[in-house]
């Protein structure tokens, strides 16, 4: 046998032997069941934003896991401006602006920020993530949202509405990565 026929044959031998873990993690793949998609209808918005206005509803609309984060969707109503500036120091949120708008404000620093917590426990971790809150925030920009926008709000940044048209209504989706039940 010469040279080039002999390195043809282990070849033709190893290959096979060294894709075979592939083969049997891509036909494991396959049998595995497959999670199911979440729908979020036209309705469920509303729903949420009904049973929020009734203290009735707080958590997402919609949720699923990816690896170890949770990525849920949420739809919130603001009508005044009771909500603190907030930094939610490991979860990424988006927000996409359905009705209304206002000015909104990112970055800066916090002024003596207070953690989120009540009765002892971080508020909706499963959401939010640890977070906290401040009464003042020094160096912020704004900038005026409305209908359509979408604002995406990395981890550690300060943000919240300081001005409304009237109200504003937005989905949020946020990404909390290496997700705990409760923690």
């Amino acid at each position: 046998m010469n040279k080039p026929t002999t390195a043809l044959a282990a070849m033709a031998m190893v290959l096979p032997l060294s894709l075979a873990p592939a083969i049997a993690r891509a036909q494991a793949a396959e049998a595995a069941p497959r999670r199911d998609a979440v729908f979020i209808e036209q309705g469920d918005f509303a729903k949420a934003l009904a049973a929020r206005a009734s203290g009735k509803g707080m958590s997402a609309v919609g949720a699923v896991r990816a690896g170890n984060d949770r990525i849920n969707v949420d739809v919130l109503r603001r009508d005044n401006l009771d909500e603190l500036p907030t930094n939610h120091k490991i979860v990424t949120e988006i927000y996409y602006i359905l009705e209304g708008g206002g000015d909104f404000a990112t970055g800066g620093k916090m002024v003596d920020p207070k953690p989120m917590i009540t009765g002892g426990k971080p508020v909706n971790p499963a959401s939010i993530g640890p977070s906290e809150k401040s009464e003042k925030v020094i160096g912020a920009s704004t900038r005026h949202v409305q209908a359509g926008d979408v604002v995406m709000i990395p981890p550690g940044v300060v943000h919240n509405f300081t001005r409304l048209d009237g109200h504003v209504t937005y989905m949020v989706v946020r990404v909390n990565p290496g997700y705990e039940k409760g923690k």
